[in-house]
């Protein structure tokens, strides 16, 4: 399959409201030693594919595991001084690929690394919730891009399976099968079978890779 980079332009809309929030905060940082710190959420697809994709706010964290809450307080960036802000995370809070960085847009502003992931990992994200905005994302970047096409996503949620564990919070079920049902009937107008397209050929190629005999799915089903 080709690479999914090929589809990305990467160019970057720095007047749009995330662009112009984001270097006001990189303004305000200390000059005496560097940062580097990652968007996800709305923000790098408001970013890089389309300005009209709004958010209430920016999403980042610190790929060191700072906790940014004070930079962004003393900015006065944060939710408690109204208007459109910055929400501090942690890296935790990205589940996405595992391919993400690889693939991801790293920019060099003065003393801040900036990565900004492939609109793909932030709509992978998105399937965590997938509320009403999450699945606009999701028909927006389709209909600008003509991606991910149901194949690339496929394929891209089959080198992810691990989001598709249960959940370790009994009291957090994983949304993410349930979701990628949703999104498939919504958005590709057709049915997906988690087991079967997803965690089943995962299984396959990572049983090759270890070397192993991968077990006949097919077989042990009765098919």
């Amino acid at each position: 399959m080709p690479s999914i980079k090929n589809w990305w332009t990467e160019e970057i809309d720095w007047s749009t409201p995330a662009g112009q929030l984001l270097q006001k905060f990189l303004a305000t940082l200390p000059k005496n030693r560097p940062f580097h710190l990652t968007l996800y959420g709305s923000a790098p697809l408001q970013l890089t594919v389309d300005r009209q994709l709004m958010s209430g706010d920016v999403d980042l964290f610190s790929d060191d595991g700072e906790d940014l809450t004070t930079l962004i307080t003393a900015a006065k960036l944060d939710k408690a001084h109204g208007g459109f802000y910055l929400e501090p995370g942690f890296e935790l809070s990205f589940r996405t690929s595992p391919r993400w960085r690889q693939r991801a847009r790293i920019i060099q502003l003065a003393d801040v690394t900036l990565t900004i992931p492939h609109p793909v990992d932030i709509l992978i994200g998105k399937l965590d919730r997938l509320d009403a905005k999450d699945l606009k994302a999701f028909e927006r970047v389709h209909q600008l891009t003509g991606h991910p096409t149901a194949g690339e996503l496929l394929h891209e949620l089959q080198n992810a399976v691990d989001l598709f564990r249960p959940a370790f919070d009994d009291d957090s079920p994983n949304r993410y099968p349930g979701n990628t049902c949703r999104l498939w009937r919504e958005l590709f107008r057709a049915e997906i079978d988690i087991r079967r397209d997803i965690i089943e050929p995962a299984l396959v190629r990572r049983k090759q890779g270890y070397g192993e005999t991968p077990p006949d799915y097919k077989k042990a089903l009765g098919q």
